[in-house]
């Protein structure tokens, strides 16, 4: 369903099911509207921007021209206030939360929505630099990175990571690198979906051990993800 508040409109999929991802409620927030301006991947290589996930981006971008990030987030809290909870929440399969008031306005959300039926919500951002840890709440939400030292950065403000990478080992374990435990995702390597492993949903976990979660580059954007990469 799309819900909306001011000039801004999200998405919200009370059940999505599939062999990546498994069972699991949804949200999309426009791209254009949510997203920090210094993304290496906003416009070059965005995995959102391919696909059906862009058909929904495109859609929610047109309804929320001119809108704020503050105004993009309480549309998408409203479409969460919606949903039963009775699955886990995928926060964000388009979209983010650049400023502090955006990513608060939907920690709270989160923290209703888990109320209702203890289930996890789990996120990624890009927005690390600019927004607190804390203004996500209960959100498990890993810092977006691109290389080492910026996952170490995230690390530092309190932030689990996960690291985008060209390819994962041919065996698919972990491994270490100047004290980080890399972990490659268990769905890329093993096929095992995100619910059925879970290591995203407890960042807490993963900061404590120093670990991040490893994504090689995939989909209709990889070469252009490679590229970026360097």
């Amino acid at each position: 369903m799309q819900t909306s508040f001011g000039r801004a409109a999200a998405i919200v999929v009370p059940e999505s099911n599939n062999g990546k991802v498994g069972k699991v409620a949804a949200t999309y927030a426009p791209i254009e509207q949510s997203c920090p301006r210094n993304c290496p991947f906003l416009g070059n290589g965005c995995y959102a921007a391919a696909g059906n996930t862009a058909l929904h981006n495109r859609r929610i971008e047109e309804a929320s021209e001119n809108a704020t990030a503050l105004e993009v987030a309480k549309a998408e809290a409203i479409g969460i206030d919606r949903l039963p909870g009775d699955l886990p929440l995928r926060l964000h399969v388009s979209g983010d939360a650049r400023t502090n008031a955006a990513a608060r306005e939907l920690g709270d959300a989160a923290a209703r929505y888990i109320l209702r039926g203890g289930q996890e919500v789990w996120s990624y951002t890009h927005s690390f630099r600019d927004v607190d840890r804390a203004s996500w709440g209960p959100v498990s939400i890993l810092a977006s990175t691109e290389n080492l030292e910026d996952a170490k950065a995230a690390m530092d403000r309190g932030y689990a990571a996960a690291l985008v990478v060209k390819e994962h080992p041919a065996d698919g374990r972990a491994y270490e690198v100047d004290g980080v435990k890399v972990i490659p995702c268990v769905e890329q390597t093993r096929g095992v979906n995100c619910v059925d492993c879970g290591l995203c949903f407890r960042d807490d976990k993963l900061l404590a051990q120093r670990a991040v979660i490893a994504f090689a580059a995939h989909g209709a954007m990889t070469k252009r993800v490679k590229e970026v990469l360097g």
